[in-house]
């Protein structure tokens, strides 16, 4: 696709995921479709899906029988990641386990901290969501949200099958407001003295015991760094009320109390560092990676002419230059090691793009290099930048 519909691509996806957020955590699957610019429509379940589903379940009762904690079994469905494979082997079993007065409990059964990176496995079980549907109007005079021309039942899912039944109700045929409670883990990370620490990777997903099993990648701010931190997780709650009235859907929203999970790490700091440089006729590239316990990480430093950086920069329909780098492939030697590690690109000065990399870790890092790949997605062997 064009840079154009890519930008379009991501901002509508942005835009609905952000929405589904806002409205509810667990209504996010209307990314694609917004993504597409077309009305969602419901869909049978095709032999293939059908047949990848049987394949999940299946890798996770396997992952059950071979007696796999949470990285393991996450790694076989779709909120998995190459890296939790890793994780399995080495995260540590901490097996803290907490039960509120209002009867939910959390477990993080593995978490590792390695450079300015925590991970943690964890479940949440017991009263954590509940989901109410009333027929009528709800006593509300102004609601946070009003959306026109919005049908509940066409646009919205759920992965919770209680409340995912209830939106089908919300059809426009006659009022219908839902009354919900959710309870799950902050997005990020925090220190024990309040400090946040973003998430950068992660996701969950619904058992079929109406639980919720998930994973986290949180990041330390440089200077908060230490061989030993004490963390904590926190666990929101929220009340919400769902409205949907012919073609008008409103909602309102009320945070609860929130409850402090705590927990104490020691930093992994054993690293392999990789660096290298490259350039060609009009660029420069200086490479600096590390690789500890879990991953391949770091960022690519280029020097660019100016029209580069303009075309990241802009919104507008600015034609890449055939000699532009779009991405970087990792090899060794002619064998392909991964061609999707750049996971973003920013710029950093006028002249300056940032490629930030992260892949799978690897037995052996010796002959790796980092091979440019231009607009016309040629690639570029002969100006790779050797990691050593």
């Amino acid at each position: 696709m064009t840079l154009r519909e890519e930008q379009e691509k991501v901002q509508k996806a942005m835009n609905a995921a952000l929405s589904g957020l806002r409205e509810d955590p667990f209504l996010a699957r209307r990314v694609l479709a917004n993504a597409k610019g077309e009305k969602p429509v419901k869909k049978k379940l095709s032999f293939s899906i059908a047949t990848a589903v049987v394949l999940i379940v299946l890798s996770i009762s396997v992952a059950l029988a071979a007696g796999l904690r949470l990285f393991g079994e996450l790694s076989g469905t779709y909120a998995g990641d190459p890296r939790l494979t890793a994780l399995e082997q080495i995260a540590i079993p901490v097996g803290l386990e907490w039960t509120t007065e209002d009867g939910i409990t959390v477990q993080i059964e593995q978490a590792y901290y390695e450079g300015s990176r925590v991970f943690i496995s964890y479940r949440v079980s017991g009263n954590w969501n509940a989901t109410v549907v009333h027929e009528g109007t709800p006593d509300i005079v102004n609601f946070d949200d009003v959306e026109e021309n919005f049908i509940a039942a066409e646009n919205m899912m759920s992965d919770i099958s209680e409340r995912n039944a209830a939106l089908q109700q919300m059809d426009g045929s006659q009022p219908i407001w839902l009354e919900c409670r959710d309870a799950n883990l902050h997005d990020g990370l925090f220190l024990a003295d309040g400090t946040y620490l973003d998430i950068i990777g992660g996701d969950g997903i619904v058992q079929e015991d109406g639980s919720w099993i998930g994973w986290k990648e949180c990041e330390i701010p440089e200077e908060r760094i230490a061989d030993t931190l004490e963390f904590k997780a926190v666990l929101y709650r929220v009340s919400s009320v769902l409205y949907q009235k012919g073609t008008t859907y409103a909602t309102s929203y009320e945070q609860g109390e929130s409850t402090d999970l705590p927990f104490t790490l020691t930093r992994n700091k054993n690293f392999i560092s990789l660096s290298g440089t490259s350039s060609g006729e009009n660029w420069r590239a200086e490479a600096s990676l590390q690789m500890g316990q879990i991953d391949l990480r770091g960022s690519i430093l280029v020097t660019c002419p100016e029209s580069w950086i303009k075309y990241w920069n802009s919104w507008d329909d600015v034609s890449a230059e055939d000699g532009m780098i779009m991405d970087w492939y990792l090899y060794r030697g002619d064998e392909l090691i991964n061609d999707c590690g750049v996971e973003a690109i920013w710029c950093n000065e006028e002249n300056q793009l940032v490629f930030e990399m992260v892949c799978p870790r690897m037995g052996s890092v010796e002959g790796l290099t980092l091979v440019p790949v231009y607009a016309d997605e040629t690639k570029d062997p002969e100006h790779a930048i050797p990691l050593t």
